[in-house]
């Protein structure tokens, strides 16, 4: 029997193998989670993965997930129920996993998967709430401000369940306050080493075609990931 420095050991050479053969450039990083359990899943490469979801590549209303997890309730926001495609999740829960380990005990994972129904309904309130604030503007007006900070049903990525909401349970509110915790920094830093990007940068809004959402991460492969960390790039940009 190995004991469990020896596995910690092991399962890292795994990684850094798998990780070499993906041909990107890849900083040194020391995993502090054993990682045997998520090493298949955070190293895929299949272009199912790099699916491009925005406001001119739509899901139908039928779109799901071919399989979808529950992500552990101890990783979530007050132990809701969080769904993601089932690679996403493994990789997510290291993520979530190895932020913990490293001291950043306070952040959760709050929404992940979302139909096109409940997206629907999102949008409604959005829209509503914007209606309700600037009675002197127009439909129109309220719309084309619900589309600076969130998707028509279809256009979500959260159809995908491929995409997560990062919280921190010192401050449940989803706004750019997010970067201020001293976990933003680190995930900038290492969120690639799981397969997952930052979706919607401050400095890509134009590419993107939202704004800065410091807490919504997408998950690519490390593979992917790699390379848009590297290059400093969107989604959109590295698809191009």
């Amino acid at each position: 029997m190995f004991s469990k420095n020896v596995k910690i050991a092991v399962a890292s050479i795994a990684i850094v193998a798998v990780l070499s053969s993906c041909g990107a450039k890849q900083p040194k990083y020391n995993y502090q989670i054993d990682m045997q359990k998520y090493e298949n899943a955070i190293s895929v490469t299949d272009k199912s993965y790099l699916v491009l979801v925005n406001k001119q590549n739509s899901l139908n209303n039928g779109y799901i997930p071919d399989s979808l997890a529950t992500v552990p309730a101890e990783l979530t926001l007050y132990g809701k129920e969080v769904q993601l495609e089932s690679t996403a999740a493994l990789a997510a829960e290291a993520l979530v996993c190895e932020l913990r380990a490293c001291g950043y005990t306070d952040i959760t994972i709050t929404s992940g998967y979302r139909s096109y129904e409940y997206q629907q309904i999102l949008f409604n309130t959005y829209l509503g709430n914007e209606m309700a604030a600037h009675p002197d503007w127009t439909q129109e007006r309220c719309e084309a401000e619900v589309l600076s900070y969130s998707a028509r049903p279809g256009e979500s990525e959260h159809q995908t369940g491929l995409c997560m909401d990062l919280i921190s349970t010192k401050n449940v509110v989803l706004d750019e306050t997010f970067a201020q915790n001293p976990a933003y920094a680190w995930l900038i830093e290492n969120a690639h080493h799981f397969g997952f990007i930052l979706r919607y940068p401050a400095d890509k809004t134009e590419s993107t075609g939202y704004s800065y959402e410091p807490w919504h991460y997408r998950f690519v492969g490390v593979k992917a990931a790699t390379e848009i960390h590297n290059k400093g790039i969107s989604l959109e940009e590295y698809l191009d």
